[in-house]
């Protein structure tokens, strides 16, 4: 009684739901691929070349799905739990023993299924570190990995820099020893090092002795080593780079005398190497560590993966012929794509990192030509000292006044041209401009959504 229309709302959230609305109010993802542009249902809507989606062989997934798509009676039940079906796991275990030439043979014991590799990070922070413990993350970084850690396992993502090292070579590590000593001086307890590898953002693989040289230094510190290798199929052949080395999975490792190997750990998924973002499956490989596999069945029925999902899955996996077919044309089709957006770049002047040859996309800078740092020759080297990489950064840690501003300058003209690309700001890159362009869509898009960048660059 007594109280005026103008008193305060009642708190319709908790804290926590406060803080999850605040992300969705400044979250544009979700309005950017519920709008997409199409030159006829869509002319107004958005060219998003901001999400690491590949649609070079979507056709032919439809089509594979349409042939081999039978639905069991099992697959309407809850199935065979939360951590996927016995013949997905099995099925995921003799692909990746075909392709990842592990050491030890994986087993279907040995797999961990979930909705795709976002849960996969998320849970593993949830199995591994405390709440205000640490993981080394390598800068510039998937920008997704700071929430996937924090927003729910409370991890914070200690960054490290480089500067003028190159991050996939042996001096490197020295690096990641600075900024665990630092998060170490600030209180933060670091419990494990996650590696993107391939990499994202920058579309490089880590040689095989800078992969030895990691595991002795998570060893030296007693640090579980996390792989994420979601890209690890989608090597091409780069011209511009013909000493770029391939992938090495960290499973095909003899750890004897380097590491525990309770300490390694590997996420895969269908999202990236199949294209089928949304069919939400990933997987988490832990070949020793049972005590792991137990604390990732605990937590498993919030990341219960679909039987539809699953019985798909499988169909793919176990089609040796289809997925030959499939990684060869995609390969091609991945090289062929990069090559006309590089063509591009150079043609209009932009500078992007060079020596790249995997995954599906360019690490691009769109400052205007007087705040560009100017890139070195075109080497696996190239645009390193125009990333200038701070120290250390946590989930909290807000980006500096300048660089926000001046990317977000350049986001805004990107947006009010109706083109999307994911900001560097939010890979952990502190020089601004730089942004990350996916060139895995098929041709006219990737020509529309160029078009669009240079307007908003001339504007």
């Amino acid at each position: 009684m007594g109280e005026t229309a103008s008193a305060k709302a009642p708190p319709y959230l908790s804290q926590r739901g406060e803080a999850a609305a605040a992300i969705g109010r400044k979250n544009i993802f979700f309005d950017v691929i519920s709008n997409l542009w199409h030159p006829e249902d869509n002319p107004d809507g958005f060219v998003s070349l901001g999400v690491a989606e590949n649609a070079l062989m979507h056709e032919e997934m439809a089509q594979f799905a349409k042939k081999t798509f039978h639905l069991p009676h099992h697959s309407l039940t809850y199935g065979d739990g939360a951590t996927g079906s016995k013949r997905l796991r099995a099925a995921v275990a003799r692909f990746m023993n075909r392709h990842f030439d592990p050491v030890t043979p994986i087993d279907p014991e040995h797999v961990t299924t979930t909705i795709g590799v976002t849960t996969a990070i998320e849970a593993s922070g949830m199995a591994l570190g405390n709440p205000g413990d640490g993981f080394l993350l390598a800068r510039p970084y998937y920008g997704a990995f700071p929430p996937d850690l924090g927003a729910r396992a409370e991890i914070k993502v200690v960054g490290v820099s480089f500067g003028d090292v190159d991050p996939f070579g042996l001096d490197a590590i020295a690096k990641y020893e600075e900024a665990l000593l630092q998060a170490h001086h600030d209180g933060i307890e670091v419990k494990a090092l996650i590696l993107c590898s391939p990499h994202n953002p920058l579309g490089r693989c880590f040689p095989k002795d800078v992969l030895i040289e990691l595991m002795r230094f998570c060893q030296k510190y007693r640090l579980h080593l996390i792989s994420d290798e979601i890209y690890a199929l989608s090597i091409w052949e780069n011209a511009e780079a013909p000493e770029a080395v391939g992938f090495t999975s960290v499973l095909s490792i003899d750890t004897t005398g380097i590491i525990d190997r309770n300490l390694i750990h590997v996420f895969w998924g269908m999202s990236k190497d199949f294209g089928a973002n949304g069919l939400r499956i990933g997987f988490i490989i832990s070949q020793h560590n049972q005590e792991f596999q137990k604390a990732l069945r605990g937590h498993s029925a919030f990341r219960y993966p679909s039987s539809l999902s699953d019985n798909l899955a499988a169909n793919v996996l176990e089609d040796d012929e289809f997925t030959e077919y499939y990684i060869r044309t995609n390969r091609q089709r991945l090289a062929d794509s990069f090559a006309c957006m590089a063509d591009f770049l150079k043609r209009e002047g932009i500078p992007y990192y060079h020596g790249s040859n995997a995954a599906f996309f360019m690490w691009a800078d769109l400052r205007p030509t007087s705040r560009r740092v100017s890139p070195k020759p075109e080497t696996l080297d190239a645009s390193l000292d125009a990333m200038r990489l701070v120290d250390e950064v946590t989930t909290e840690t807000p980006p500096s006044s300048g660089a926000s501003t001046e990317t977000e300058a350049i986001m805004s003209r990107l947006l009010a041209k109706k083109v999307f690309l994911a900001s560097g700001e939010a890979f952990g890159s502190e020089e601004p401009g730089w942004f990350r362009i996916v060139f895995s869509q098929p041709r006219p898009y990737v020509e529309e959504g160029l078009r669009r960048i240079l307007e908003a660059m001339k504007e």
